[in-house]
C-alpha cells in the first residue's frame, strides 16, 4: 500500500485497468478532461457524447491531434446523445463504458456572475447543476451500468443529494484535491524536501478552496482537518500556516485545467493495481471530501490517527454554511441558510428555503427566468 499517509502517488503499471471512458456533455470542463485523459494512456477508447455530434467530433479531433503529437493514439468515438431522452438508457447500455465522467449544468458558474444579480451565495445556483444531474441519474439507474460514475458538478453536495435519494455517483473530483499541491509545494520549499514526499490528509468541503487560494491572506477559514508529515515528522502547524499565505489564483476558464488534473489523479487511483491512497469529494453519501484508500471500485475513508468518522463528517457539515447551506437531510434535501433564501427570493420572487432533486427542475427554471437571457 506504500507509505502510510502518502497521497496523489497512484501509478498505473502495465496495461491500464480500463478500456472505455465515456464523457457525457462536452462543456469547458469536459473538454479539458478529454484533452488530459487523451494524453494519459489510461484508456484504449474515449467516447464523447453530446447533443451535438458535430461539436463532439470537433473536440475529439482537437484532442486527437494534440495527443498524437505527444505520442498517444487512443481510439475516439463521437456519439450524439441527449440524456433528457428516455431512450438514452439504451445507448448507455450499448456503450458499456468502464468509467463515465459527467459535469452538466444548465448554466456554468462562469456565466452566472452578473452585476444585475448581485453577489449570490454559491448554493443559490445549486439547482442549475442538480437539475440536469437528477435527470442523468435516472438514465444511469435505468441503464444499470457496471462502470464507475465520476460526477464533477458540485460533487461535495450534489453527489450525496443523489445518493441519499436514489442512484448516485461513485465519486466526484475537484476542490478538496486542489489546495493539496499548495501545501506540498510550501512545505517542500520551507523544509528543503521533495514536495512529492510530503504526506497529507485533508478533510474539507467545496468552500475551503476559495479561502486558501486567493490573494488576500486570511485567518478565518471554513472548518477543515489537516495532517502534514515530512520525513515521518508531523509538521501540520507549518501546513496550517501555508494554507493562510497569499496565493493569487485565476478563477477563470483556466481553472478547468486544474480540475482536469484532479480528475486524472482520481482515474489513476481507480485504475491502479492494488490499493492506492488519494483524496476524493462526493463519496459514500457524505458531504465534502476526504482522504481515501481506493481499490478498484471500493472506497474506504483513510483518516489520520485520532480522527473519527463522525468528527470528519461534522467538519464538512459545518463548512456547508460557507456555501450558503444550513443542513443536508438523510433523504437528500438541502436546506438553505437565511442569506441564501433571501437572495433567492430577491432574485426570483419565490420563497425558496430548500432543494431536493425532485424540485431542482422547477427551481432552476425560476432562476434562469430571472437571470439575464444573454448570459
Amino acid at each position: 500500500m506504500g507509505r502510510p499517509g502518502a497521497i496523489e502517488t497512484a501509478r498505473v503499471s502495465g496495461a491500464p485497468g480500463f478500456d472505455t471512458l465515456l464523457i457525457i456533455s462536452i462543456g469547458e470542463l469536459g473538454t479539458h478532461v478529454l484533452e488530459a485523459v487523451s494524453r494519459s494512456g489510461l484508456f484504449r477508447c474515449i467516447v464523447v457524447a453530446s447533443r451535438s455530434g458535430r461539436k463532439a467530433q470537433q473536440r475529439i479531433n482537437n484532442a486527437l491531434i494534440g495527443a498524437g503529437l505527444d505520442g498517444y493514439f487512443p481510439r475516439f468515438e463521437a456519439v450524439e446523445l441527449d440524456f433528457n431522452d428516455p431512450d438514452c438508457a439504451k445507448q448507455l447500455r450499448a456503450l458499456a463504458p468502464d468509467v463515465i465522467f459527467s459535469a452538466p449544468s444548465l448554466r456554468p458558474w462562469w456565466r452566472t456572475e452578473d452585476p444585475a444579480t448581485g453577489a449570490l451565495p454559491f448554493a443559490a445556483l445549486m439547482s442549475l447543476h442538480l437539475a440536469p444531474m437528477a435527470v442523468l441519474r435516472e438514465r444511469m439507474a435505468e441503464a444499470d451500468l457496471d462502470g464507475i460514475w465520476i460526477a464533477a458538478s458540485f460533487p461535495d453536495v450534489i453527489n450525496p443529494c443523489l445518493t441519499r435519494s436514489g442512484h448516485g455517483p461513485h465519486c466526484g473530483v475537484g476542490n478538496l484535491q486542489e489546495p493539496i499541491a499548495k501545501i506540498q509545494a510550501g512545505v517542500g520549499q520551507a523544509l528543503s524536501v521533495d514536495p512529492t514526499e510530503v504526506e497529507i490528509r485533508l478533510v474539507a468541503q467545496h468552500a475551503f478552496e476559495y479561502y486558501v487560494m486567493r490573494e488576500e491572506p486570511l485567518d478565518a477559514l471554513p472548518p477543515y482537518q489537516l495532517q502534514v508529515l515530512a520525513a515521518g515528522k508531523d509538521v501540520s502547524d507549518l501546513g496550517h500556516r501555508i494554507l493562510r499565505e497569499p496565493f493569487p489564483f485565476p478563477y477563470d476558464l483556466h481553472f478547468n485545467r486544474v480540475t482536469a488534473s484532479a480528475c486524472l489523479v482520481a482515474l489513476k487511483a481507480l485504475a491502479a493495481e492494488g490499493p492506492s491512497r488519494t483524496h476524493l469529494p462526493g463519496i459514500l453519501g457524505l458531504p465534502g471530501g476526504y482522504p481515501v484508500v481506493v481499490e478498484g471500485k471500493h472506497l474506504q475513508l483513510d483518516l489520520a490517527e485520532g480522527w473519527s468518522v463522525d468528527a470528519a463528517v461534522a467538519t464538512n457539515t459545518a463548512s456547508l454554511a460557507w456555501d450558503g447551506i444550513g443542513a443536508l437531510d438523510a433523504d437528500g434535501t438541502v436546506h438553505f441558510t437565511r442569506e441564501t433564501s433571501r437572495a433567492l427570493h430577491s432574485l426570483t420572487g419565490h420563497s425558496i428555503e430548500s432543494l431536493h432533486p425532485s424540485e431542482a427542475a422547477q427551481q432552476a427554471k425560476w432562476i434562469l427566468d430571472a437571470l439575464p437571457a444573454d448570459r
